[in-house]
């Protein structure tokens, strides 16, 4: 059943808190996310319903998890590049938490299927899952998003960073981050399935997505 609102509030609390303690914790992150979800995942929910290619995300989303077959495909298209970033990483599709705390299973499913293209979202802006790139990519899907969760890692994280590492936050990233998160398509809206195998700088092109800068270590910006 529902939580009824002075048990959200005490529950969004002390998750917040743990969660601003330990940002590693996966758990207590998405419980954030659940918490906090509405209304910004119910606009996104409406974005998607006005557009055709928005029904058909929804309708994806509707068959379940996220789980993509990429063994294969030819070496530059999205789903070969989405298969090399999850296997470099030791990353499952369908790994992240799932939602526990929406009660709307529409708004529910978005949400859902926000935390499923997290990592096609990686491939795309070329950002690695590194403190610094995390960063960077809450960033860029906060302005994609709205979502309040993505602030809690942008906001925080950062204090992990070394003082080169923030430099480069918020003189490089941040700015990047804010321009091509607001220049992009609406990327919640895209059914990444069926472009699996069309090349991704085609994709990073027609969906306007700027690859991020170059990072600290890096040998380059992009995938």
């Amino acid at each position: 059943p529902p939580l009824s609102l002075p048990s959200r509030l005490l529950l969004l609390t002390s998750a917040s808190l743990l969660a601003l303690r330990d940002p590693t914790r996966a758990d207590l992150v998405a419980a954030v996310g659940d918490l906090t979800a509405d209304p910004p995942a119910r606009r996104i929910l409406a974005r998607m319903k006005a557009s055709e290619r928005g029904r058909r995300v929804l309708e994806l989303a509707g068959r379940g998890r996220m789980r993509v077959e990429v063994g294969g495909m030819r070496e530059g298209s999205l789903g070969a590049e989405y298969g090399r970033f999850m296997e470099r990483n030791g990353f499952e599709a369908g790994g992240r938490p799932g939602v526990r705390f929406v009660s709307d299973p529409e708004v529910a499913m978005v949400v859902q299927r926000y935390r499923d293209v997290h990592d096609f979202w990686h491939v795309l802006t070329g950002l690695p899952p590194t403190v610094l790139g995390e960063i960077a990519q809450k960033w860029f899907e906060l302005a994609q998003t709205g979502l309040p969760v993505t602030l809690l890692s942008a906001v925080v994280a950062p204090l992990r960073l070394s003082s080169v590492e923030q430099r480069v936050l918020a003189t490089e990233l941040l700015p990047w981050a804010v321009r091509a998160g607001a220049r992009a398509e609406d990327l919640m809206a895209i059914p990444y399935e069926d472009h699996l195998e069309e090349p991704l700088e085609e994709l990073r092109k027609r969906w306007r997505v700027e690859p991020a800068p170059r990072l600290p270590g890096e040998a380059g910006g992009s995938v």
